[in-house]
């Protein structure tokens, strides 16, 4: 600034009143919010803004033509400094501007205000042309109040920080969560996610069949596994009337904030449990949530600080119930797949025969569904008796992955077991005589299927017949551990463009072989070399070779390790000595 600032206006005398830069400087310093006054070179004040007078009480006339030091200046005692110590007039000598906090002024009222300041010199003539100091600029502002702001604001930043980490949570808990439909393993995920996020421990206690309570999962901070271990199992009923803030929730209430052990005391068996259960956690506060969807409770997530000086605030309170809610909904969906999954499991296996066992021979088989629950398929297995003495064996496999493909292979499996036993004819007459009424008696468009007869002759050797129509080849493992894929194949059952006979294959069966029939659910898996998954069948299938039928056939879907995307049928036949 060039010049002294006029004690009236607040402008400099060489910026006239009332011209464009006169006008324009007098509202700027009137409407900062910081309080400004200017001194001559004796320190005397020239120029003061409403906002000083809002901070210090003294309006313009009071102020202006005293000695800003002995005016407005106090130590820390509220006394005068001595006036060779004070920074503020130091500018007036140095001729540079200077800055600091904790000055104290004394405000009209008696009080002293702490502020900040900031003063820059006021030239007589132009800086750079070795200019006089004329006087001074002191910029000021309430510290407290300035403090106050800057609280606000980090405390704003803070929330706002609290705020998108709990929502960065609960969109990681959904993400987890909905990676599992398994009921336990999705609940165990949810205590391990909120601890220490949310609090010292968790815990989650499950509505099951007949009232019965169970509290299935559980964790804390600093509890050992084998502490938590013991904290989870059945708990009492939920009682009808319900009294204590657990069987509230259960019974359909909707989520309750506690002080602690105390507060969930009650006499109810119930709420004896959940009592103990928060003497173990040192439970200082805790919030209790229900696990409920569409209209349904399934369960409490009970979530607890250890901490005193910890609780749940309203904001808190919002975060535990929508992670509450998304794991109700997550905890739904388990349940509605795992009963469609069981159905159509029951249903798969009611279509599948029970095996007989025949003589000296040994039958095993095992039926594993897709993942997708919706994936009823058409994979099947067959074994019987026939007239002559044979033991006829079937793997099969009808296109479609629906009820309609389980419909067809259960009418395809009747068929060629009624043609089995009425032809006394080689494995391919029996499938070209399905082939032909196919069409004629079931809706099934295509299919492939492993007809075999297994038959011993006097005195000889046990012998397999088999027709393969379009089918993964049998695999005959020998107990030395040697295999053998029995590799003649004819086209599909259902297949329009046949020509020529479909061929049959004969092979013996050393004593104690075992001969494995399987369905593509096996070895096929998307993006892998269906030689390579073959290789794989063929090295796991001998080093299981002498284990006893039924390990054999639950190693080997152990170590060959299905894809899912498909169902999964095998039918494996031991020989005798």
């Amino acid at each position: 600034m060039t010049g002294q600032v006029d004690d009236r206006s607040g402008t400099a005398p060489d910026s006239p009143s009332g011209t464009a830069s006169g006008m324009s400087h007098d509202r700027l310093v009137e409407a900062m919010n910081s309080g400004v006054l200017a001194t001559d070179e004796a320190g005397r004040v020239t120029a003061w803004n409403p906002r000083a007078q809002q901070l210090l009480g003294y309006p313009r006339e009071e102020v202006l033509g005293q000695g800003m030091h002995r005016f407005l200046h106090r130590d820390a005692e509220g006394r005068v400094p001595p006036e060779r110590q004070c920074r503020l007039l130091r500018v007036l000598d140095t001729g540079v501007p200077d800055h600091g906090d904790g000055q104290r002024f004394a405000h009209r009222d008696g009080r002293l205000i702490t502020c900040s300041w900031s003063s820059a010199p006021i030239y007589g003539s132009p800086a750079e042309d070795g200019g006089t100091v004329a006087g001074l600029v002191i910029v000021f502002q309430d510290a407290a109040e300035r403090d106050a702001v800057e609280r606000e604001r980090r405390d704003r930043l803070v929330r706002e920080r609290r705020a998108n980490a709990r929502l960065r949570l609960v969109a990681e808990i959904t993400t987890v969560l909905s990676s599992t439909l398994n009921e336990e393993e999705l609940l165990r995920r949810l205590v391990r996610l909120v601890v220490p996020a949310l609090g010292d421990w968790a815990e989650v206690d499950l509505l099951v069949p007949d009232g019965r309570v169970e509290r299935v999962a559980a964790t804390h901070r600093e509890l050992s596994a084998a502490d938590i271990a013991a904290l989870e199992g059945p708990l009492p009923p939920l009682p009808r009337a319900p009294r204590g803030p657990l069987a509230q929730v259960l019974r359909g209430g909707t989520a309750v904030v506690v002080g602690g052990g105390a507060d969930v005391r009650s006499d109810e068996p119930l709420g004896a449990a959940q009592y103990e259960l928060f003497q173990v956690m040192d439970a200082q506060s805790a919030i209790i949530a229900p696990l409920a969807a569409r209209g349904e409770t399934y369960g409490a997530l009970t979530l607890g600080y250890s901490r005193p000086g910890q609780g749940y605030g309203p904001d808190d309170r919002l975060v535990v119930e929508d992670v509450a809610r998304r794991t109700g909904l997550v905890l739904a969906n388990a349940r509605l797949y795992a009963e469609q999954r069981n159905t159509s499991e029951a249903m798969q296996r009611n279509l599948l025969a029970p095996l007989t066992q025949p003589g000296d021979l040994r039958l095993e088989a095992r039926y594993v569904p897709a993942t997708q629950v919706s994936w009823v398929g058409g994979d099947w297995y067959d074994a019987f008796a026939l007239p002559d003495g044979a033991t006829g064996l079937v793997i099969g496999d009808i296109v479609g992955h629906d009820l309609p493909a389980a419909a067809h292979m259960a009418q395809v499996r009747n068929m060629l077991r009624a043609l089995a036993w009425d032809m006394a004819q080689p494995p391919s007459a029996v499938l070209a005589r399905l082939d032909g009424v196919m069409a004629a008696v079931s809706d099934a468009d295509l299919a492939t299927a492993v007809f075999g007869r297994v038959e011993r002759r006097p005195g000889g050797p046990w012998r397999l017949r088999w027709c393969n129509a379009g089918h993964p080849p049998p695999l005959l493992i020998t107990s030395d551990g040697g295999t053998h894929f029995l590799d003649e194949h004819g086209l599909l059952l259902g297949e329009p463009d046949l020509s020529g006979p479909r061929p049959d294959g004969e092979r013996d069966l050393p004593p104690l072989s075992t001969l494995l029939l399987y369905t593509d659910g096996l070895i096929e898996r998307r993006g892998t070399d269906l030689t390579d998954r073959l290789t794989s069948l063929r090295r796991h299938a001998s080093h299981l070779a002498q284990l006893p039928l039924p390990d054999l056939c639950d190693k080997l879907l152990e170590r060959v390790e299905p894809s899912g995307e498909d169902d999964v049928a095998v039918l494996a036949l031991r020989l005798p000595a």
